[in-house]
Parts: C-alpha cells; sequence; structure tokens
C-alpha cells in the first residue's frame, strides 16, 4: 500500500464550480494591471505565457517583474470564502477512512491553503500544508518543489500517491516514482492521460486506490 496521499489545493479538493479560482484570477489581473502597470489588453496573454513556462504567474512575475513573492500572495489570496465553500461532511468522511498520511502541496499560498481548509471543514485530516513559501516558490510542475516535500516527509516517492488536477503537476509527480491520479473528466483535447487514475471528483478517490492496489 501507499502510505502518503499528496493533494493539491484549488479545484481538487472542491469542484472548479465553487468560483474560487476565478476570485483568484480576478485579484491576479488587478494586481498586474494596477501595481505594476502593465496594460490590460496584455494581462492575459502574458499571465498564460508565464503559466506555460514557469507554471505560475507569480514565477514569470518574479523572474521579469522582480515581485516580491509574499506581498503577491498575501494580494491575490484576499478573497472572501464563505459565500463560496462549505464544510464538506462526504469529503470529510472520505478522508478520514483513508489510513494514509495526507498532504496538501499547492501553487498558493500557505494561508490560503488553511482557509480553504478549515473552510471545507477537513484541515485535522491533514498533517501538513505546503504552500509556495514553503518549497521556495517554486511551483509544480517543476520537480524541486516536489523534491522539497518528499524530503520533508521523509517519504520515498514510490510510497506515495499525487492527486491533482492539472496533467502537467501529474507528470512530474510520475516521472519521480509516485502513483497519479487525476480529478476531472480529461478534455476533448487532451492527450490520452499519462497517470494511473482519473476520477471525476475527489469523493471518488477511494476506489481509484482500491484499483491500483495503493490502500
Amino acid at each position: 500500500m501507499a502510505t502518503h496521499l499528496i493533494f493539491d489545493l484549488d479545484n481538487t479538493l472542491y469542484p472548479p464550480a465553487c468560483g474560487v479560482v476565478a476570485r483568484v484570477d480576478v485579484r491576479i489581473n488587478g494586481f498586474m494591471r494596477e501595481r505594476l502597470g502593465i496594460d490590460p489588453v496584455a494581462v492575459d496573454e502574458l499571465r498564460e505565457r508565464y503559466r506555460r513556462a514557469y507554471g505560475t504567474t507569480l514565477h514569470g512575475l518574479m523572474r521579469h517583474h522582480a515581485v516580491e513573492p509574499d506581498d503577491y500572495l498575501e494580494a491575490v489570496h484576499a478573497i472572501a470564502l464563505d459565500d463560496v465553500l462549505a464544510p464538506d461532511r462526504d469529503l470529510a468522511a472520505m478522508l478520514a477512512a483513508l489510513p494514509h498520511r495526507k498532504t496538501v502541496f499547492t501553487n498558493g499560498s500557505g494561508s490560503h491553503a488553511e482557509r480553504v481548509l478549515a473552510r471545507l471543514g477537513v484541515r485535522l485530516h491533514f498533517g501538513d500544508v505546503f504552500g509556495l513559501e514553503r518549497v521556495a516558490y517554486v511551483p509544480k510542475p517543476q520537480a524541486a518543489g516536489f523534491r522539497t516535500v518528499l524530503d520533508a516527509l521523509a517519504a520515498p516517492a514510490g510510497d506515495c500517491v499525487f492527486i491533482d488536477d492539472d496533467l502537467r503537476n501529474l507528470a512530474t509527480a510520475r516521472r519521480l516514482g509516485m502513483s497519479t491520479v487525476l480529478v476531472r473528466a480529461p478534455a476533448p483535447d487532451d492527450a490520452a492521460p499519462a497517470v494511473d487514475a482519473v476520477v471525476p471528483t475527489v469523493l471518488q478517490l477511494a476506489g481509484a486506490l482500491a484499483v491500483l492496489g495503493r490502500t
């Protein structure tokens, strides 16, 4: 069996339809326009270019605009959650039933992760939370961030299952030796996902782990 489950946070532990990421996106666009003076017409294209090249908008802004990461993370995660997330009893029950050590690894801030987990009512099920601050601001899908998490957990990659909604992140985890679970239906233009299991919702994770023999 696996000993560790490492979860992405946003759009993995709750559905994308909740709209949390959309609110963060609005804050990121505002930060780039108002704090950095970037032409509003160029913001979306620049963000996509940075995400493709570095994994996150922040990493590109740090490299090319000398953005201070903690200032950025505080600004873009200053969103309301109470009207879009609620305690999720089914999620809590699923997590409680799994015997593995559970960790969150997010490309957001640690404080954002703590707020989301608290709002979902599942913080007690996670032994540790890794925001960007704890991985030297090196985001997924870069391998260095994953290695920082594995080293901190003292866990061989082969003992871990990584759960995420982003195929790029899952590809890195798989190359490092983890089992991988994609939490979303593959998009029509996706190539056949190079993952070990696919579930439409994280609530079906237990079944996927059983099929993979990782329970």
